[in-house]
């Protein structure tokens, strides 16, 4: 690489007029144009800065939709776990009670003193333990309901706060 002195235009700036730039002797060279004197337009600098706020802008929305969201998914999985305590509770609580009746019943039916009552026994305590197990389930599926509804609930409400911004942003 060889220096050449840069021809160029005339110049105010005496330090500029002093500046030599080495120019490898390939490359063909452009007397009108310097990069030194090459500036970024006013409007294309705004329109630069709006793009940067714009970003910064977008970038938060997006930020704070997700620690929201995050926020709302931490109280969902919480409803949800108090809400399968409580199913559980009830599960056992139901099986308790059906023990204690099949301990009753157990009890009155060695007591029997014939077989008719035996038979009327059993039939009586079946009959009791439909009931039972049908108002049981129904409890149960009630519960389940609620708790599914009670978990779910904020994960919605999540997923539309969370379409809401993104179309704003």
């Amino acid at each position: 690489m060889t220096k050449k002195p840069v021809s160029k235009p005339a110049v105010t700036d005496a330090a500029e007029t002093a500046a030599e730039t080495v120019v490898p002797d390939n490359v063909t060279e452009f007397p009108g144009f310097s990069a030194q004197k090459f500036e970024i337009p006013d409007q294309v600098r705004e329109i630069a800065e709006q793009g940067v706020e714009q970003a910064k802008h977008t970038y938060e929305t997006f930020k704070s939709a997700a620690e929201e969201a995050t926020d709302m998914m931490e109280d969902a999985y919480e409803n949800a776990r108090k809400g399968f305590v409580d199913l559980n509770l009830k599960a056992i609580e139901n099986a308790q009670s059906n023990t204690d009746r099949v301990f009753a019943f157990a009890k009155q039916f060695v007591t029997a003193k014939s077989i008719s009552d035996a038979v009327e026994l059993q039939t009586k305590f079946a009959r009791e333990q439909f009931e039972t197990f049908t108002s049981q389930a129904k409890d149960m599926q009630e519960l389940a309901t609620k708790v599914a509804s009670e978990s779910s609930a904020p994960v919605k409400d999540i997923w539309e706060k969370t379409q809401e911004k993104m179309k704003v942003a």
